[in-house]
C-alpha cells in the first residue's frame, strides 16, 4: 500500500506536531529540571556553609573542652595537695591530742592528789586547831590561876 503524498505529509506534518510537542515537554522538563538542580546547588552550598560551620563550632568546643581538661587537671593536683595536707594535719591534730588528752590524765591525777592532800591538811588543821584551843584554854586557866594566886 502507497500512500500518496498529501497522506504522507500529513503524516509527517503530524510526526513533527509530535516531534515538538514532545521536544517542548522535553524542554519544559529539562528547565523543570534545571531550576530543581539550581534549588539543590543552593541547599547543597547553604548545607555545606551549615557543615562549614559545625566543623568551627566543633573545633572551638574541642579548644573548650582541652582548656577545661587542662584547668581540672590543675584543680585535681590542688585538690589532692589539699588532701594530702590535710590529712597530714589531721595526723598531727591526733597526737596533739593524744599528748593532750595524756597531760589532761596527769593532771587529773595530780588535782585528785591535791584533793586528798588537801583534805588531809584540812583534818590536820581541824585536829591542831583543837589542840591549840584546848591548849589556849588550858593556858588561860592556868594563867587565870595563877594571877589569882599572886593577887590573893
Amino acid at each position: 500500500m502507497t500512500q500518496d503524498t498529501p497522506s504522507r505529509l500529513d503524516r509527517v506534518e503530524n510526526d513533527l506536531t509530535a516531534v515538538r510537542q514532545l521536544l517542548a515537554s522535553a524542554a519544559t522538563y529539562a528547565e523543570s529540571a534545571n531550576r530543581g538542580l539550581a534549588q539543590l546547588s543552593q541547599k547543597q552550598d547553604r548545607t555545606q556553609v551549615q557543615l562549614d560551620q559545625l566543623s568551627e563550632k566543633q573545633n572551638q568546643t574541642q579548644v573548650h573542652l582541652d582548656q577545661l581538661t587542662t584547668r581540672v587537671d590543675q584543680l585535681s593536683g590542688k585538690v589532692d595537695s589539699f588532701v594530702s595536707e590535710s590529712q597530714r594535719l589531721f595526723t598531727k591534730l591526733g597526737t596533739t591530742i593524744d599528748r593532750v588528752e595524756g597531760r589532761t590524765e596527769s593532771l587529773e591525777a595530780v588535782v585528785r592528789r591535791l584533793d586528798r592532800n588537801y583534805e588531809e591538811q584540812k583534818s590536820q588543821f581541824q585536829e591542831f586547831k583543837r589542840t591549840t584551843e584546848a591548849a589556849l584554854s588550858r593556858i588561860d586557866r592556868l594563867l587565870d590561876y595563877l594571877v589569882r594566886q599572886q593577887g590573893g
